[in-house]
């Protein structure tokens, strides 16, 4: 093997292990719903200077990707909750994105459900159901959304910040 392939090699597992980190990392995040797991490695990467920026990258793209992983499970129980629906003939009108599912409360539920002609009770439970379920799993799912976001935001100022700091290096090298 020639010293490019092995310096490939060792770079894709480097790429490889910041990744399972950073993924560590935003399960942490998640987890405690704290933004404080993720400011810790970048207090440490700023500390690191220039040298770090691949590194950003790396974390900014998992944290991308768990971002758009979370947006397809939000659409994911959208699609599970209309189709559910649509076995007891309930049309979700009007209500397509989940966050607008999120909001709806139990009084309009009710409402939505009669209006549609469902009056059997153990229908009206059931759909109930079905929908505070899908509520409570869209309010989850926002929530760590909206972290993914800040984390996003976050990670992309201090990226800002580093390349700007190589740039003035660099213009204070080449004067």
């Amino acid at each position: 093997m020639t010293d490019d392939s092995l310096d490939d090699v060792y770079a894709f597992a480097e790429r490889a292990f910041i990744r399972l980190q950073a993924a560590e990392i935003l399960t942490r995040c998640l987890d405690v719903a704290s933004t404080t797991p993720m400011r810790k490695l970048v207090e440490s990467l700023v500390m690191s200077g220039p040298e770090s920026l691949e590194v950003f990258r790396e974390v900014l793209a998992e944290t991308n990707k768990r971002k758009l992983q979370v947006e397809d499970d939000l659409q994911q129980v959208m699609r599970g909750l209309v189709t559910n629906l649509e076995r007891y003939g309930i049309r979700m009108h009007g209500i397509t994105k989940p966050m607008a599912l999120a909001r709806m409360r139990p009084p309009r539920s009710v409402g939505m459900l009669r209006s549609q002609g469902v009056v059997e009770e153990e229908v009206q439970s059931t759909c109930l159901q079905l929908l505070q379920d899908a509520r409570d799993l869209i309010s989850s799912l926002g929530e760590h959304y909206m972290l993914l976001a800040e984390l996003e935001k976050y990670l992309h100022d201090w990226m800002w910040g580093i390349m700007y700091q190589i740039t003035r290096a660099e213009k204070a090298n080449f004067l």
